[in-house]
């Protein structure tokens, strides 16, 4: 939603066409639009390059901002002296040179326990977990994981089913090992993680891919993230060359194992060890331009009407040029009048619910939000088709999903069936579902790594070089360098990464290039605070004009051999967005020092949790230990992300999953760390951070959640649910009394008017910091940031309604989300209103909180919340 393409846009694109008939000059109108999308004032930077033939234009030169570019470079340089040494049990992957048995005999001789594991056992994903519990047991925990799966020069995958086997095998069975033994890995102080590859020794480039698959690339994204998420595991990603013998490829593996370095990426091309690096590599513009879109172009676009994918297609598209457009949804037809002509949204989603009352349909928070999602994303959809078409393109939409090979070639077939060629190709088909490794599932996984390396395989297959001339692949540095909470995106880019040169050998008559692009200013409206924020991690935001020109001067002025680049400013060698010096500018109750940046650019804050810090857990106790609640974890997390970006704004919690309880220990002091790490997958309009709440000692982690930043929180919107079937009132003083274990600190519901199987709806105070810290002499007059008192009474209300229900006790175990509304602190009463998910489920409840304030606004929404039920749980509430 905090993308969303400006309602002015639809508006301005509804009459683009009729205002094309009378407007003289095409720049004023394209100016217009550019405004609109951008939602600011016309600038030089914004007048688009495309205009038809024949309508005068504005000729003064334009100044656009020039994009930084950059290439790897790869650098001769000899194996540093051997510093560490090896134990444990290493789990080493079947590879098809005869490698693997060589390196587990030298660990052997070591002291390591090294066990082979063949193909079909890393295929099999509960083979596999068997296999490794039963080696934890007999062992002890995994030490190292060597994926040598890479080492083959197997047969080029002929269909889709024959790549997705290779998928599996190269990069999916490393993202299985890293969640299999993670725990291990992070517990252990000298573990290894390490993966290689058949490239040729430069990953491919410069023409020397030999031998390989793409398949196998994924490695060094997932790798890359790894060492992010897991700092204190020790990553390495090498590529051989198979004039190599398998001795030689076993030494190098083996003495890598061995030193610890900054640079993770090495390669042996013909055995000489190299380093690669990232270049900068300005372009040569006083040369010959050497190509340049045309009017009798074709030209396929996937995921091309939205994104960045559509801003750069923006640039391209030529007057008379055949302009295919891929989407994954059908062509959107007209908005609805009653829409329209509204741009605020707490107005569309007022609309939403009133539309869905008047059909006698029972509005959720997620139903009216999905709804309001589509509306606005198919805006943007009409909004860069008409833009296409206002260009001079001949638009041709068409809804097809990249990852079903029999759609995706059905597709590609009819445009050379229809047109006879394909001019150029911008690939841009892409998803994220950030979660770290540890949290992300294989369906997940499949979608997100299927969406991007899948359909660029087909076009790989199908595409024909008779006419070919340009293949654009956007990329990211989130592959490149990865990126916490994207290792799967990160893995997809990498085997695309190999993809290209691949491309670029078997096509020598076409331009073939991954553009691993940085974070765009894609709302082209940051207040000047956040791009300072961005500016102290080492990134500058691409301006959407200037990232629009990467591209046709890369086609005019780059050369055949540039096919992997990076554009954009950052601190890509590092490989990961430096977060800025911590602080605290705002007042936050529960902290009680200031969070600091570690060496590997992490920031972190420890606290001890003792009843005399944190007297509000003298109230929440299970079997008569104080326990943290997760809504107080929300509020802890949500603060200490807070103080870190104090520049931004935190405005959602997300996805806070309770890993264990956090417990006092016999002595009533438990010592934690709080660590986050930002993402480099962000724009100016919103950053996401995740945070961990982690044990000192075991560094095990409690709690895990993502938490979302933006320049301002959102006005309060006056959404309303649908009221309860007729309830039963539920006596306050009885549910504490007979069904609840929480103590005064957190006994903030007044009233239960109405409680029903579908819901319930309550009378809510806010707690005081001032109350919920005594002996915190700071905390007077403070404001929370979310309360966690109120965010406790939904999980309260929860077990109420479970042993009325269900005879259980359902205790949180998740929030999918908790987002704030509205400037200023909470003020009571507050209504709350719970209304329970389906599941099929006895043993889980789920359910969404909205809370409203005396003006009928809403403050908070807490959306997907998750409890177990266990019918031995309802001692607690006997518990003195």
């Amino acid at each position: 939603l905090q993308k969303q393409v400006p309602a002015a846009m639809a508006e301005s694109m509804q009459a683009s066409m009729e205002e094309l008939t009378r407007v003289k000059s095409l720049n004023a109108l394209l100016d217009r639009l550019d405004v609109a999308a951008a939602g600011g004032s016309p600038t030089q930077a914004q007048q688009p390059v495309a205009v038809l033939s024949g309508v005068p234009v504005d000729t003064a030169p334009q100044q656009v901002d020039r994009v930084p570019r950059f290439v790897m470079e790869g650098r001769a340089e000899d194996l540093p002296v051997a510093t560490e040494s090896l134990s444990g049990l290493y789990l080493i992957t079947e590879d098809r040179l005869g490698v693997a048995p060589l390196v587990a005999g030298e660990l052997g001789e070591h002291g390591v326990t090294a066990v082979i594991l063949d193909s079909e056992a890393v295929r099999d994903q509960s083979a596999l977990e068997s296999r490794i519990a039963g080696l934890r047991n007999q062992h002890g925990p995994v030490a190292g994981i060597l994926h040598l799966a890479g080492l083959a020069e197997p047969e080029a995958p002929r269909n889709l089913h024959e790549w997705r086997d290779y998928a599996s095998l190269h990069t999916k069975s490393l993202f299985r090992l890293m969640k299999l033994c993670g725990g291990d890995l992070q517990q252990l102080t000298n573990s290894r993680l390490l993966v290689a590859s058949l490239f040729g020794g430069h990953y491919g480039r410069g023409g020397t891919l030999t031998g390989g698959l793409a398949t196998s690339g994924g490695g060094t994204g997932l790798v890359k993230t790894m060492v992010q998420e897991w700092p204190g595991v020790n990553g390495r990603i090498v590529d051989f060359d198979p004039s190599q013998n398998a001795a030689q490829i076993a030494d190098a593996i083996n003495s890598e194992l061995r030193v610890k370095v900054d640079n993770i990426e090495v390669g042996y091309p013909r055995g000489q060890r190299t380093v690669f690096y990232t270049v900068q590599a300005p372009l040569d513009e006083q040369s010959e331009p050497r190509l340049s879109p045309a009017e009798d172009w074709v030209t396929l676009v996937t995921a091309g009407a939205r994104g960045i994918t559509a801003e750069v297609a923006s640039e391209f598209a030529r007057p008379g040029m055949k302009f295919i457009v891929l989407g994954l949804t059908p062509e959107p037809g007209a908005e609805a009048a009653d829409t329209a002509s509204m741009s605020d949204p707490s107005q569309l989603r007022m609309h939403l619910l009133q539309k869905a009352r008047n059909r006698g349909e029972t509005a959720t928070p997620v139903m009216i939000e999905k709804q309001l999602t589509t509306l606005l994303r198919e805006r943007e959809i009409r909004a860069n088709l008409a833009h296409f078409a206002a260009a001079g393109a001949e638009v041709i939409y068409r809804g097809v999903d990249v990852r079903s090979e029999k759609n995706f070639v059905q597709l590609i077939d009819s445009i050379y069936d229809e047109y006879g060629r394909l001019d150029a190709v911008l690939h841009g088909a892409g998803i994220v579902e950030d979660k770290l490794i540890a949290d992300k599932t294989d369906e997940s996984f499949d979608r997100v790594f299927d969406t991007k390396a899948d359909s660029c395989f087909l076009l790989s297959r199908h595409l024909r070089p008779e006419t070919l001339k340009v293949v654009m692949l956007f990329t990211s540095v989130a592959g490149r360098y990865g990126n916490q909470g994207q290792g799967d995106y990160a893995a997809a880019n990498e085997v695309v990464n190999r993809l290209a040169w691949q491309m670029d050998q078997q096509w020598p008559n076409a331009r073939v290039m991954a553009i691993n692009w940085g974070p765009w200013d894609t709302t082209g409206m940051a207040s000047e605070g956040v791009k300072r924020q961005f500016r102290e991690r080492g990134i500058i935001p691409i301006p959407v004009a200037a990232g629009r020109r990467f591209f046709l001067d890369e086609l005019s002025y780059g050369t055949k051999s540039d096919v992997e680049l990076v554009a954009g400013e950052g601190p890509w060698q590092a490989g990961h967005m430096q977060p800025p010096s911590a602080s605290i500018e705002m007042p936050l109750p529960l902290l009680m020092a200031k969070p600091t940046m570690q060496p590997n650019g992490t920031i972190s804050l420890e606290h001890r949790f003792t009843l005399a810090n944190d007297p509000y857990l003298t109230d929440h106790r299970l079997d008569n230990k104080p326990v943290l609640p997760v809504a107080a974890a929300a509020e802890w997390i949500a603060e200490f992300v807070q103080a870190a970006w104090s520049d931004w704004v935190v405005c959602e919690v997300r996805d806070l999953t309770v890993l264990r309880g956090l417990k006092f220990n016999a002595d009533g002091v438990q010592r934690v760390n709080f660590v986050a790490r930002a993402s480099s997958h962000a724009d100016v309009s919103s950053l996401q951070v995740s945070a961990e709440i982690v044990d000192v000692n075991s560094k095990l982690p409690y709690y895990r959640a993502s938490v979302i930043l933006r320049p301002e929180l959102e006005e309060a919107p006056d959404v309303q649910l649908e009221p309860l079937p007729a309830g039963t009132e539920v006596n306050v003083g009885q549910a504490y009394r007979d069904y609840l274990f929480h103590g005064p600190y957190f006994q903030l519901i007044d009233a239960i008017p109405s409680l029903h199987e579908n819901g319930l709806d309550a009378v809510i105070r806010p707690s005081r910091p001032a109350d919920w810290l005594k002996g915190r002499g700071k905390s007077a007059g403070m404001s929370w940031l979310f309360d966690p008192g109120v965010l406790d009474t939904p999980p309260q209300l929860a077990i109420v309604s479970s042993r009325i229900y269900r005879g259980s006790t359902a205790l949180p175990s998740r929030f999918g989300s908790v987002v704030r509304y509205g400037n200023g602190p909470l003020e009571g009463p507050l209504t709350l209103m719970m209304r329970m998910q389906p599941t099929g489920n006895d043993s889980l409840l789920q359910y969404d909180a909205i809370f409203v304030d005396k003006a009928g606004k809403v403050r908070i929404l807490m959306q997907d919340i998750e409890g177990a039920c266990n019918e031995a749980l309802n001692r607690l509430a006997a518990t003195p």
